[in-house]
């Protein structure tokens, strides 16, 4: 990866981009400003210049973006929901699309971009990958964004990733587990799952997501699925398990969520990553991304440097995807439909997605070239071989002669490698989380608890 900024010169930048727009845009008729609501630390550092100057050679006109942030899937929600916030386009998760789309919060894409009123536009969303193409032809079933039995007409998936653990290899504290003795930390993880973010050994060196959905859909995957909890339940599936949101084991994942609170650092959305390359943790539940990111670029730019591997359980995982969508309440439809087919375009995608360490919703040849020149080994004999074909699809246009697209990778580059393209055996173990529905209240309670 290639960021370049460090982070607080990059937060720096995005302030002075929020400040920008107040100034720039207060005056601008609604048609020439796009309202952007993403994530933190989501985007290329040029791709909102490259989006004004796209929109100018499809229209003819100036647009100007307001680029706003979010942490919190359900910060953004109340922003849309309680206060009907204006904004042009948005990137919820999975969970988040499908009850928007249920609360009727959210607009149709333009199924032809020639309805936009500025000739054939080339359309790049048809090039998402296969793994997010919902409906019966899908390798895995993103089937949230589903109406009467038709499939993406809300969103286009932007990018992807698993809920994993971000670990240190220096750490000794394994070595007073009481698990059992392991000759390393990696053997120490991937032998116990979840468990190590319980373990005592590991008092005060443990971070978890101050999230509800990811630390609550962790908690329950430990709780049901792994076999030092009382509660294990072997015969689930991790789709069961992280979904779970029935009374009964509502107050069991509660349980194990309080009974961890005296032994975690802390809750944490952005600084886990740098809390465990200072070495004041040594394990912290993480984005995929984000722990590509910790891996490279970021121990440069803090100048420290810590080994670290990302592991995801055995027991199951949630995998994601955050989608652009366009919210009720939008003031310009045109240039939030123009956005989100820019996002797909290969060289866009390309620049996000190596910027920010996540996988993009996109797989091109572009895409795949991308990979070869920054990931791929110049040896194909390595005995790291990665079959990409879920990613891609089989028998594309780049395909090998068996229709499998395969990458080989060098051995200092595997682990990070394998937490942002993820193999079909991790992704075999992982679920999506789904909307709790009317059990929402019930959910926001339990966490409250929790936190209290």
């Amino acid at each position: 990866m290639k960021k370049k900024l460090i982070v607080f010169a990059l937060l720096t930048v995005m302030l002075v981009t929020l400040a920008l727009p107040i100034f720039l845009t207060g005056c601008r008729p609604r048609d020439e400003v796009l309202k952007v609501y993403n994530w933190s630390e989501y985007i290329g550092e040029d791709v909102i210049d490259k989006f004004e100057e796209y929109y100018h050679e499809i229209t003819g006109k100036n647009i100007k973006v307001k680029y706003d942030m979010f942490d919190e899937n359900e910060l953004m929600y109340a922003q849309i929901k309680t206060t009907q916030a204006d904004y042009d386009v948005i990137c919820p998760s999975d969970y988040m699309v499908e009850k928007m789309i249920k609360e009727k919060l959210l607009v149709k894409l333009a199924p032809d971009l020639s309805e936009l009123g500025y000739g054939e536009i080339e359309d790049y969303r048809d090039g998402t990958s296969p793994l997010f193409r919902s409906g019966e032809d899908s390798y895995f079933q993103f089937d949230y964004d589903e109406e009467s039995g038709e499939y993406n007409l809300y969103s286009r998936t932007y990018m992807t990733g698993t809920l994993g653990i971000l670990y240190a290899n220096d750490s000794t504290a394994y070595q007073n587990s009481e698990y059992g003795v392991y000759s390393s930390m990696q053997e120490y993880v991937e032998s116990n799952g979840w468990a190590v973010l319980w373990d005592k050994a590991f008092d005060q060196r443990i971070m978890m997501k101050n999230s509800l959905r990811d630390s609550y859909a962790i908690a329950a995957i430990y709780t049901l699925l792994n076999d030092k909890s009382k509660y294990y339940q072997p015969e689930l599936t991790p789709d069961v398990a992280l979904n779970a949101t029935d009374e009964e084991t509502v107050k069991k994942v509660q349980s194990y969520l309080i009974d961890q609170k005296p032994i975690i650092s802390g809750y944490e959305n952005d600084e886990g990553k740098e809390v465990i390359i200072q070495g004041d943790i040594d394990m912290t539940l993480q984005w995929a991304g984000d722990a590509v990111y910790a891996m490279s670029s970021l121990q440069e730019e803090l100048g420290k440097e810590r080994d670290m591997s990302y592991f995801v359980p055995y027991e199951g995982s949630n995998i994601f995807s955050d989608a652009w969508c366009i919210p009720k309440y939008s003031g310009n439809t045109l240039a939030a439909n123009l956005w989100i087919n820019f996002m797909c375009r290969p060289d866009i995608a390309i620049e996000n997605m190596d910027y920010i360490g996540y996988t993009a919703g996109t797989a091109t040849e572009e895409v795949y070239e991308y990979i070869l020149e920054n990931w791929a080994s110049e040896e194909d004999e390595t005995e790291y071989r990665y079959d990409l074909t879920y990613y891609f699809g089989e028998n594309c246009d780049f395909a090998d002669e068996d229709g499998k697209v395969i990458v080989y990778v060098d051995e200092e580059n595997v682990n990070a490698f394998e937490a942002q393209f993820f193999s079909p055996e991790v992704i075999k173990r992982c679920a999506v989380m789904r909307d709790f529905g009317d059990r929402n209240s019930a959910m926001n309670r339990m966490w409250r608890n929790v936190k209290a």
